[in-house]
């Protein structure tokens, strides 16, 4: 009875427009103080300590410090950039290339609202313009950017691990497959309608293109390879990889895209010399940047700082006669048969002989799969951006009229000059407006995420006090409740009430609630995440409150309902989705339990 009072002075609180997080507290407060034996300072108490032992909640700050800045530095239009040069030709393809992008992002930013933000105020603009209408064009965005809580890494599975204390790095893995499942659906439904409805389709860019504005977006996606290559590589802990992301991603947003701070307008090439300088840079620069990795690798394995000056040095030899041959080969007309040929035996060679190893050991299946994927991204895919971009700084140089030894001098020149002022600027950019104004706003989602957080684990410490868990495992058990029956509940009522609530508020009052029957059903703690985070998707894009309605319509400039109208279409992929991801486990649990082990539950 005392637990109804309160879920239902929690719904009335909601329903007379009371804030979520308020409303949470005050039911719980009132609740402690009128009907159990606390104290009022036994519910301070509660509130102050509320995060105590909760410490991977840490890492949320700086996921949304990091998403601050990449939303704020130009990453989303260079990624969307990639995707449409990668599919924007085919039948559709702006509508594919904005869920790609979506997709993309969401591995940077954690965040469904920021992923729609960064994503949608310039797809849904460009989809208007190449004559899609604004409503088909909101609806791919709002759908497609739920993704940013289900791709990891994740702010709500940061939650759900905190709430249930599972690994943060088994819950990322988990949401890898089911992540690019959700896409891969929305895409197919997407070309489906594009076909049907005869959509526009843009035109085919090349690969010189595709490969360019890889290296464009490059910077941006490698904080992929900082968060999940450095958990997964013993290298730093969930928090420690969300801090050194946030990092990361000023140091990109500021220094090296220049989109914002003390360096913004400044190009790392003066106007006047972009052309003749293009090619030079990109030899000078790969260079550097082969040596900083290379240095990094050796500090952290404990390798003599020599061999990155071997590696530099060789690395530079190489680029200056491949430069060299393409640039030579361009005005013949012969350029992309030379590039075609240094691909092939500086990527594709290394990258068979690597599968070859691979196929030929004696290794379980999906680690095959695994590797060859890594074989292909890490063997050939960084030869062919470079040798593609070299193919278009020859081309750049080619406009100029000007000679392949000139633009070594222009590029290194401007090289040395744009890292200077990196170093001048260095100490004046944290004190920037941009930055200020960029922390700022990254401070006040956290505060509001926090206090959402702190008055449900507020909740939480109530039902806990109460036995409430304990006593919902009798009773279902006592009924005679399976896993499907169960699972089927659990979706009903994250449903609902993803209708209503906040995300991670939601995790964290209904995980401690189902955690403990679910694991007596036998059901993977992990799994169970998993069906949770997609239930938080789609709770995020149905009214009355869903965020994700909130901010498409902000960035459209639609009306409310409209949104909604035109998601609906695309919300039905997302039911089925839900159904897959709840009654094949396997989707799920399979990488986390190859690579890490299964979850083990010790409270």
């Amino acid at each position: 009875m005392e637990v109804a009072i309160l879920f239902g002075m929690v719904i009335a609180l909601l329903a007379v427009g009371v804030p979520i997080a308020v409303a949470l507290g005050l039911s719980s407060t009132l609740f402690l103080l009128v009907l159990s034996d606390s104290s009022l300072a036994s519910v301070a108490q509660s509130l102050y300590q509320a995060m105590a032992g909760h410490y991977t909640l840490l890492a949320i700050p700086f996921f949304i410090l990091a998403s601050s800045f990449m939303s704020t530095g130009g990453v989303a239009r260079r990624i969307i950039d990639f995707a449409i040069a990668i599919i924007g030709h085919v039948r559709g393809g702006l509508a594919i290339a904005g869920v790609l992008a979506c997709m993309l992002f969401a591995a940077l930013s954690g965040s469904s609202p920021a992923t729609v933000v960064a994503v949608g105020s310039i797809v849904i603009a460009g989809m208007v313009k190449s004559g899609y209408t604004k409503d088909f064009a909101a609806g791919v965005i709002c759908n497609a950017g739920t993704l940013g809580i289900l791709i990891p890494p994740s702010i709500v599975m940061v939650v759900y691990a905190s709430a249930t204390d599972v690994s943060v790095g088994r819950m990322f893995l988990a949401g890898v497959i089911p992540g690019l499942l959700a896409g891969f659906m929305l895409m197919v439904t997407i070309y489906v309608i594009a076909r049907v409805k005869n959509l526009p389709k843009g035109e085919w860019q090349g690969f010189e293109q595709v490969f360019s504005t890889i290296l464009d977006a490059s910077w941006g996606l490698f904080l992929m390879v900082v968060i999940l290559g450095g958990i997964y590589g013993g290298v730093f802990t969930p928090t420690e990889a969300a801090a050194i992301a946030s990092v990361y991603a000023f140091i990109v947003s500021i220094f090296i895209y220049r989109d914002m701070g003390p360096l913004k307008g400044r190009s790392w090439l003066p106007e006047a010399e972009a052309d003749l300088g293009l090619l030079g840079l990109r030899v000078w620069g790969f260079t550097l940047v082969t040596f900083i990795l290379y240095a990094i690798g050796c500090f952290m394995m404990g390798a003599p700082m020599w061999f990155a000056f071997a590696a530099a040095g060789t690395f530079f030899v190489v680029a200056l006669v491949l430069a060299k041959l393409i640039a030579k080969a361009v005005p013949a007309g012969n350029g992309m048969q030379v590039a075609t040929g240094a691909v092939l035996i500086l990527g594709v060679l290394p990258m068979l002989y690597a599968v070859y190893s691979v196929l030929t050991s004696d290794v379980a299946i999906l680690f095959v799969i695994v590797q060859v994927i890594g074989a292909v991204f890490i063997l050939l895919l960084p030869p062919s951006v470079f040798v593609f971009s070299l193919v278009r700084g020859a081309q750049r140089l080619e406009v100029s009229g000007g000679g392949y030894a000139e633009s070594l001098m222009v590029g290194g020149k401007n090289l040395l000059r744009a890292n200077a002022e990196n170093v001048i600027f260095a100490i004046p950019a944290v004190f920037h407006r941009d930055t200020k104004h960029t922390l700022l706003e990254a401070g006040k989602l956290t505060i509001m995420l926090m206090f959402i957080i702190a008055n449900a684990l507020i909740l939480k410490h109530v039902l806990t006090d109460e036995q409430i868990p304990q006593h919902i495992t009798e009773v279902m058990l006592a009924a005679g409740l399976g896993p499907i029956t169960f699972l089927i509940i659990v979706n009903i009522i994250l449903l609902i009430g993803g209708q209503f609530m906040e995300p991670s508020g939601l995790i964290v009052i209904v995980a401690p609630l189902v955690f403990p029957i679910a694991i007596q059903l036998g059901i993977d703690p992990i799994h169970l995440g998993i069906i949770m985070v997609v239930n938080m998707e789609i709770g995020m894009i149905t009214p009355p409150v869903g965020l994700n309605l909130f901010v498409t319509s902000g960035v459209a400039n639609m009306p409310m309902m409209r949104v909604v109208r035109a998601a609906l279409p695309f919300l039905a992929v997302l039911f089925v989705f839900l159904i897959m991801v709840t009654y094949i486990p396997w989707l799920s649990t399979m990488l986390p339990t190859t690579f890490m082990g299964p979850e083990i539950i010790t409270n």
